[in-house]
């Protein structure tokens, strides 16, 4: 008697099972994702122009573009109209100085929710040094509001000098380097951004 009615659970076990998974949602090929290819571009180091690709019409009349600044929280900045395929593109006129991220969230027919990759760019400001003098005979002096990583590296790819979280008024000695062309790289903690500079050495 027990044994006949484990039997009958397990069969009812297993039919509820396989209904539950015949009605889970499918996850959608990668052909049916709309937009592709979102790039951004600097303009006039104060806007930041997004373009991408809809492969396809839209089931939805509605895409939101959301912007971040550490790749974690994102905000909405713009909700757009776009029901057809081909490319298209927005202009972020308040976009902030340093480092900015977007995305495109987009729903489909199903109710499902998309996210682009993210595209990123960066507008002068956050990132804001100066160096001088160069050409440099023995002292280089780095002025900044940021917290920097700078490395100094010759032509053959080799780093000759490496200084880290570098502030306010600082001065690096470079007595020791032959003359001759180096690039200093200089690596902003705070926006995870990059920029390489020419020096020159007396």
């Amino acid at each position: 008697m027990k044994k006949g009615l484990l039997l009958v659970c397990a069969s009812l076990l297993a039919i509820f099972c396989n209904a539950q998974e015949a009605a889970a949602p499918e996850v959608p090929a990668s052909d049916s994702l709309l937009i592709t290819d979102l790039a951004a571009t600097v303009r006039d180091n104060s806007k930041i122009a997004l373009n991408w690709r809809a492969s396809r019409a839209f089931t939805q009349d509605f895409v939101t573009i959301e912007r971040s600044n550490n790749g974690k929280d994102f905000e909405a900045v713009a909700i757009l109209r776009q029901s057809s395929a081909g490319l298209q593109d927005w202009l972020d006129e308040a976009a902030p100085k340093g480092r900015n991220l977007y995305r495109i969230r987009y729903t489909e027919s199903n109710g499902q929710t998309y996210y682009t990759k993210t595209a990123a760019t960066l507008l002068a400001g956050d990132i804001s040094f100066r160096f001088y003098p160069n050409p440099v005979d023995n002292v280089l002096i780095i002025r900044t509001e940021s917290m920097l990583d700078i490395q100094i590296i010759d032509v053959s790819g080799r780093m000759r000098i490496n200084q880290g979280k570098l502030q306010g008024l600082q001065t690096i000695n470079v007595s020791a380097l032959e003359k001759g062309v180096y690039y200093l790289l200089v690596y902003n903690r705070i926006t995870n951004t990059s920029t390489q500079e020419r020096l020159i050495k007396n």
